[in-house]
């Protein structure tokens, strides 16, 4: 079932997070469910503020439905803005709680690391994860920087604000000599009825 791997993931963070328990303990005893197209999870909160799963009902306490992306903005990269995402039924405060904890929570890997491989082993894997992350993110904007230069210069897929500037006020022009043009047309066509008559 995967709201109790769900919930397995989540309390091994809540061992760690004492202000995050507490906040929880208040609301022991009641349900809140997730609905993450296609995937719901349902959690019931223990007395001592940690996660059972239960299974997916209509009588949760609260109920919050949010797509995935706009999860993981709120939990895994923390961003607050997130929330404004999330459309919650039933106890919304119990739903605040729940998604605040779960937005709080960080996952200390060197620790969980230090437990299996010793601490310098720990140390120094967490290191090289987070210089293969920053490299990868350094490349990847490194090749998005190339793509749009290469795009915008070799072979012009992409326009460039300079051109799209040029090309708007070279618009902009052609327009109004569109426009004095059609006026003019107009005034020798009022004039020609003149002449003929004269």
């Amino acid at each position: 079932m995967l709201s109790g791997t769900a919930a397995a993931a989540i309390n091994h963070l809540l061992r760690d997070a004492g202000w995050a328990r507490e906040r929880l303990i208040s609301f022991a005893g009641r349900s809140v469910q997730f609905e993450i197209p296609p995937v719901r999870l349902a959690f019931s909160i223990d007395p001592d503020g940690y996660l059972v799963a239960v299974e997916p009902q209509d009588a949760a306490a609260a109920l919050v439905r949010c797509s995935a992306p706009a999860l993981i903005r709120l939990i895994g990269l923390h961003d607050e803005s997130a929330r404004q995402d999330l459309h919650v039924e039933g106890d919304s405060a119990l739903a605040s709680a729940f998604t605040s904890v779960l937005s709080g929570l960080r996952w200390d890997i060197e620790e969980d690391l230090s437990r299996i491989v010793g601490d310098v082993a720990a140390r120094r894997l967490t290191q090289a994860g987070s210089g293969l992350l920053a490299w990868h993110a350094q490349a990847a904007s490194n090749l998005a920087q190339a793509l749009a230069e290469y795009w915008t210069g070799e072979r012009p897929l992409l326009v460039g604000r300079d051109a799209l500037g040029e090309f708007v006020r070279a618009v902009d022009a052609l327009r109004d000599d569109a426009q004095r043009l059609e006026k003019r047309i107009e005034r020798l066509e009022n004039l020609r009825p003149q002449r003929a008559g004269a």
